[in-house]
């Protein structure tokens, strides 16, 4: 059944993301529109373009990791960590694992999971490549400790909790917009840890010309994908758990 859902979250996944689903919509109603002439299809087709101007020029998916990111943009500092897991994904994550086990000299990282494509790339095996990373940053490799292969981040959790670890002294190391989804998942399965998110990305308050100068369409339409996606995962999980 895990498999089953995670072939075809792949397969789905590009299809379901708001953008590509728009734009291919907008294609399939104007080919309809050239053959059929009808009004109706005319309108449906105004809507589709609207909507993909409203979340290319407007900053919704800033507005929606506010949501995501709210609950842990005054995270304190913590005491006594000796664990430190970090999910698979941007390189900054790695370096920030490395500052906080710099910071805690008793301390190891765990780095969770593996490549969540559909077709494995041998020759850019996830774990080979985060090695060089931690290496190439001078990183003492006997605190690193890789744990499994999972996909995805429920299959994550599951891994992180077979390590049976001391959950108050371990923190979790993932982006700001992917903790609450994180958190909601660990607390399910059982793992409380404590959370570390890091870049955060929600809209803050600036001066009108300041926030004209950001004006990026295609980061207004990378991030409502983003934000799209973290809440597609948070009630997808909700309503199968």
């Amino acid at each position: 059944m895990n498999n089953l859902y995670f072939y075809l979250s792949k397969i789905l996944g590009p299809i379901l993301v708001p953008t590509n689903f728009l734009l291919l919509i907008l294609v399939i109603l104007f080919l309809f529109y050239l053959k059929y002439k009808k009004k109706i299809i005319l309108n449906v087709l105004s809507l589709n373009i609207f909507l993909i101007f409203i979340i290319a020029f407007l900053p919704l998916g800033s507005f929606g990791f506010q949501y995501l990111e709210k609950d842990f943009s005054n995270i304190k500092e913590y005491k006594n960590i000796k664990n430190i897991l970090v999910l698979s994904g941007s390189d900054k994550r790695i370096i920030a694992s490395i500052n906080l086990a710099y910071k805690y000299p008793e301390s190891k990282i765990f780095y969770v999971g593996g490549d969540a494509f559909l077709v494995q790339d041998k020759n850019n095996d996830n774990h080979n490549l985060t090695e060089k990373f931690y290496n190439g940053l001078n990183f003492d490799m006997d605190r690193l400790i890789f744990v499994g292969k999972s996909r995805n981040t429920i299959e994550n959790f599951k891994e992180i909790k077979e390590l049976d670890l001391e959950y108050s002294e371990t923190v979790l190391i993932t982006t700001a917009y992917h903790m609450k989804r994180s958190m909601i998942i660990a607390e399910k399965l059982g793992v409380s840890v404590k959370p570390y998110p890091i870049d955060f990305t929600a809209i803050t308050k600036t001066p009108i010309l300041n926030s004209y100068q950001g004006f990026n369409v295609t980061k207004n339409l990378s991030y409502f994908n983003t934000f799209f996606r973290e809440i597609l995962g948070i009630v997808a999980f909700k309503l199968t758990t």
